[in-house]
């Protein structure tokens, strides 16, 4: 039987893909009516390469839960891996159009401590799978806010992981929430090895991925680019820097209360 190779570099596909979001070197924002059209299809397409996708994941697993030998089981487990990574290329190209395209944004009064103690129970669960330990401060606040409380809480939670992705385990990365007269302040500060210079000034473009000696995992690179995204569409701004105080990276969202 001819052996089968396992695909375990995805940089070739995420290159692809980039290239094809760029012109003349930059990443295009104002695409004409035919290009949008065509980021339509390719993610309808994506879309309908998941159920193909499923079946063959499904077969898969059935297949070796069943009397295979060594070298067998070897060629499924080598399906079922090129299957989960397609599925993460297949998400990517799908978050991707949506937030080249916008977020239909569906805003409504959110009442922020309520909706602070519902991200403070996510954000925990989510540093205790990493075993680091949570710090959260809250000051200054009114009683609501107009946003999107869905695509907030993405924007939000996708600033999260990134720090949890480059904090070392049994750290105390950091989370203030503060506000003036008119702006929702949060910031989230890690105690990693903090942004490079090429970081900050690329850290928010979709596939960019930074030094991965840096990070404690592998990700799309699309975290930065699609809160970016959420945040402008509520009027506001991604700020990154560098923590004077851990020296770690302190990404802060700012937007308006209305």
């Amino acid at each position: 039987m001819a052996a089968i190779l396992a695909v375990d570099d995805e940089k070739p596909i995420l290159e692809l893909i980039k290239k094809g979001l760029q012109k003349d070197g930059h990443t295009v924002t104002g695409y004409p009516s035919a290009e949008q059209v065509r980021k339509e299809q390719i993610a309808a397409l994506a879309h309908d390469f998941k159920t193909p996708l499923t079946v063959v994941q499904g077969n898969a697993d059935l297949l070796n839960e069943t009397k295979l030998d060594a070298e067998q089981h070897l060629y499924t487990e080598y399906i079922q891996s090129g299957c989960q990574q397609m599925e993460v290329y297949l998400k990517a190209l799908i978050d991707l159009s949506q937030a080249d395209s916008g977020y239909p944004l569906q805003k409504e009064e959110i009442d922020l401590d309520d909706y602070l103690k519902r991200l403070r129970r996510q954000m925990e669960a989510l540093w205790q799978t990493s075993k680091t330990h949570l710090q959260m401060e809250v000051r200054d606040l009114p009683a609501t806010m107009r946003a999107d409380s869905l695509l907030l809480e993405r924007a939000i939670l996708n600033v999260v992981n990134n720090a949890l992705d480059y904090s070392p385990q049994g750290s105390f990365p950091y989370v203030l929430v503060t506000g003036d007269d008119n702006t929702l302040q949060l910031s989230v500060t890690d105690t990693g090895k903090g942004f490079s210079k090429q970081d900050l000034i690329h850290a928010q473009e979709p596939f960019y991925r930074a030094d991965q000696s840096r990070s404690s995992g592998l990700h799309m690179g699309l975290g930065l680019f699609i809160a970016q995204t959420i945040v402008h569409q509520h009027g506001g701004e991604l700020i990154l820097a560098n923590s004077e105080k851990t020296g770690g990276a302190k990404v802060t969202i700012r937007i308006p209360y209305e």
